[in-house]
């Protein structure tokens, strides 16, 4: 192994990532592979892995974090620590290791030469302005929906209703954000869609939902 070329590959990876996506911010150590994308304003701080995923306009990723096969929604919060879209193992053989039924792994030994347990993972949804607290992992396949907040350290294996604080292991609602009426009245606005010349007008109106609301519908 040449001296420094770990190095010189993740710097020349790095630049291309920032070459793809120059209204994102990308720091170092962060990991994107071709099959994912940025949407504008997005950040993603250190050691962040992102595989095969989208993060929508004006998202972060604190540090640390694993997300892999996963849609990620405009103006969501992810903390540090995070895994989305984690994978299973098969828990009816004799032996949950990889070495005994997927040759495909990145092991130095197998005792099969394929893979008898499917690794197809179903897509993992987070949907628009949804904040997940540190630590917290979130099994593929799963759906968060609409500005729900996930507690620290949460364990999320089933599907979040929007507009819902959650916590636990494992994850389950506490308690509604707003009240019936305005969760969907805010989920009917699709305010997480409007431009950024829209957003400006009503930015002062994002403390209180009901003078926001009356804005937005104002409007229509």
């Amino acid at each position: 192994m040449i001296p420094g070329l770990d190095l010189v590959r993740r710097v020349l990876s790095e630049y291309r990532v920032r070459n793809r996506f120059p209204r994102s911010v990308i720091h170092r150590g962060a990991m994107v592979d071709q099959e994912s994308w940025l949407g504008e304003f997005s950040v993603l701080f250190s050691d962040v892995t992102l595989q095969d995923s989208r993060v929508g306009a004006y998202s972060y990723v604190q540090a640390g974090s694993v997300i892999c096969n996963a849609d990620i929604g405009a103006f969501c919060s992810i903390a540090g620590n995070v895994s989305i879209g984690l994978a299973a193992h098969p828990t009816s053989m004799v032996s949950t290791s990889p070495v005994f039924y997927d040759s495909a792994q990145p092991l130095p030994k197998f005792f099969v030469r394929n893979r008898l347990f499917p690794h197809n993972l179903p897509k993992t949804s987070i949907e628009a302005d949804v904040w997940i607290g540190q630590g917290v992992l979130i099994k593929a396949g799963t759906r968060i929906g609409v500005g729900a907040v996930i507690g620290a350290g949460a364990i999320v294996t089933k599907d979040i209703p929007p507009y819902v604080i959650a916590a636990g292991n494992p994850c389950r609602p506490i308690r509604p954000r707003f009240s019936e009426s305005i969760s969907q009245r805010l989920l009917d606005s699709r305010w997480w869609e409007l431009s950024e010349a829209e957003l400006e007008k009503l930015a002062a109106l994002f403390v209180d939902p009901e003078s926001f609301l009356a804005a937005l519908e104002s409007c229509k």
